[in-house]
């Protein structure tokens, strides 16, 4: 088993963290980095789309604010969470999208008046509803088997 930190490991924003065992590779949250960006968060070593699986200990957007950018990017595995973190994340996931894309037609707005570089969301609401579909919700202290010897 390899644990890699890749978030949060210096401040208490942008979780996220990548287990590999049994030859399977999945991350253990996806967060948003929150305020400002003192340390950089290392780079996912592989494409979303090598992942077998995201594990998400709960909703708050610096666990969960990245797995609709992961799902952009080619992650289409399951993603597990209990029952209350599912609800939560397909309310605060599609918020979080539409917020990018207000504040992406205002920053658009300003720049086409300066003359500046258009600027693209992270993600789109689409990008998060596809997010959502993959959530695989569990009871809370349910035992559940991901693979095999996981």
């Amino acid at each position: 088993m390899k644990l890699t930190f890749l978030g949060a490991a210096h401040e208490v924003t942008g979780s996220s963290m990548l287990l590999e065992a049994c030859g399977r590779r999945m991350l253990i949250d996806c967060g948003m980095e929150q305020g400002p960006d003192i340390y950089e968060n290392q780079p996912l070593p592989l494409a979303p789309g090598e992942l077998d699986a995201i594990l998400l200990t709960h909703a708050h957007i610096d666990h969960s604010g990245l797995i609709p950018l992961m799902v952009k990017q080619g992650f289409s595995g399951p993603i597990y969470a209990t029952t209350a973190t599912s609800q939560l994340c397909s309310i605060m996931l599609r918020d979080s999208a539409h917020i990018q894309e207000f504040e992406a037609e205002w920053r658009n707005r300003k720049a086409k008046r300066a003359g500046g570089q258009p600027y693209v969301p992270i993600y789109t609401v689409a990008d998060a509803e596809e997010a959502v579909q993959l959530f695989h919700p569990y009871p809370y202290d349910r035992m559940i088997h991901l693979f095999d010897g996981i």
